[in-house]
């Protein structure tokens, strides 16, 4: 049997520790959105600073996780730092049950809140599987981190909206624009109990560690101390390889546009229009959902008929996609009735969400062959810290694009950055005379 050494199949604990990760990170997204609902005192520009600074503190996280190495891949270290985010929790109730709110404070919180997202790079021990399967393996674990988005994006609006826990959430804010979420619209003058995303995610957490307590009495040694240092020796290996270098490039491409429109795309939504105020959170969490979806169809495409050339094609997508979302975005700019063209700015988007995670797991299965198999594992873990960067600069871009009322602007910049990708893949994998053709 061809084999490779990869991240096996998460365990469950690792999977809900995982996945409450995201959700704290991801809740931010869905916070800027409500605050903006209860005019809270921020405009966009202030809005997608924060998403920006939680983007970059994750991005941070991920490469201290990187350098230590398997240390990050141990369960406890897993459990731990999953603990720790009890911290940006608490923090989110008291702020939300004390207003009004301070943007000092908010920005401390977006930072406290990338931690989450640097759970993404935790995998368990490296396990030995079928390279034939490869692209599909390791989607389906990358997938499951992205599960704690869609619960984010689609669980933590409603919930708001709901009195759960009584005098522990705070007097309730009052919506003064059109909200939403996942059952529909909610009218301007509801009631908002935005402390229970924070109340959500203490007991999420809480729900992580009674798993895992259950799973270090069943497992042979899920709390075994920490692991050493991967070698050295590795860490300049990978750096030394062009192909890690193209495909950290490509990732950025696949990766970082999923988590950065992940993050931006609820706010975006809601900032479509000066004019015109759409139910953001009723529809924002279907594009991540698409796009956590469509990896384990692009790591079977992959490994059916190649990565490259499933990467090439999701590339080609985004570009004509990209350019189609910013037209739109124009227009609806310029458009006296700018809501006729919001179903288009949405359907184009969904669009994006699928080729970003196609483009995931495609990526993901080419990298497996142009590395030496000892190097993947850690290069791997590499391509997801600098990829994660894109939850960074996307939102940055939103905000500049913001400033100087140019939104569409930002779309035809990605659209070339695209183009840039189809021509680095056409030349690198999928000439004739090239050293890996469509890996």
């Amino acid at each position: 049997m061809n084999t490779v050494r990869a991240s096996s199949t998460v365990d469950k604990p690792t999977a809900i520790n995982l996945i409450v990760g995201m959700t704290l990170w991801m809740s931010l997204s869905v916070l800027v959105v409500q605050l903006f609902s209860v005019d809270a005192g921020f405009d966009f520009a202030q809005l997608y600073r924060l998403l920006a600074l939680s983007g970059l503190s994750a991005t941070a996280w991920h490469f201290v996780f990187f350098w230590l190495g398997e240390r990050a891949m141990q369960s406890r270290f897993i459990y731990l730092s999953t603990a720790a985010l009890l911290i940006p929790a608490f923090a989110m109730v008291w702020l939300l049950m004390h207003p009004p709110l301070s943007y000092s404070a908010l920005q401390w919180l977006a930072v406290a809140c990338g931690f989450g997202g640097a759970q993404f790079i935790a995998f368990t021990r490296n396990d030995k599987i079928d390279k034939t399967g490869l692209g599909w393996t390791l989607a389906v674990n990358a997938g499951i981190a992205g599960i704690g988005i869609v619960i984010a994006q689609a669980a933590l609006p409603f919930l708001s909206s709901i009195n759960l826990f009584g005098a522990l959430a705070g007097t309730p804010w009052v919506s003064t624009h059109g909200s939403g979420d996942i059952v529909g619209v909610i009218a301007p003058g509801a009631s908002l109990w935005l402390a229970n995303m924070g109340w959500i995610i203490i007991a999420a957490i809480a729900l992580a560690s009674i798993v895992w307590q259950v799973a270090r009495r069943t497992q042979d040694d899920p709390a075994k101390p920490f692991g050493t240092i991967t070698d050295r020796t590795h860490y300049r290996a990978i750096l030394r390889n062009k192909h890690t270098w193209v495909m950290t490039l490509l990732y950025v491409m696949a990766f970082g546009s999923f988590i950065g429109f992940t993050i931006t795309f609820p706010l975006s939504l809601q900032n479509f229009s000066a004019t015109y105020t759409p139910s953001a959170l009723t529809y924002a969490w279907i594009g991540p959902l698409l796009g956590v979806l469509a990896r384990p169809f692009g790591g079977w495409l992959a490994d059916l008929f190649g990565g490259s050339k499933v990467t090439l094609w999701c590339a080609v997508v985004l570009a004509i996609s990209s350019v189609v979302a910013g037209v739109i975005t124009y227009k609806a700019t310029h458009s006296p009735l700018p809501e006729q063209w919001f179903l288009g700015y949405l359907l184009v988007f969904l669009v994006i969400f699928i080729a970003t995670g196609a483009a995931s797991s495609a990526i993901f299965r080419s990298v497996s062959v142009v590395l030496p198999l000892e190097q993947l594992p850690l290069a791997l873990r590499w391509l997801t810290a600098v990829a994660s960067a894109g939850a960074a600069y996307i939102p940055a871009l939103w905000y500049v694009n913001s400033t100087t009322a140019t939104p569409a602007y930002a779309l035809f910049v990605f659209a070339l950055f695209y183009v840039a990708c189809v021509a680095l893949v056409a030349y690198m994998y999928l000439r004739n005379k090239a050293e890996f053709y469509n890996p």
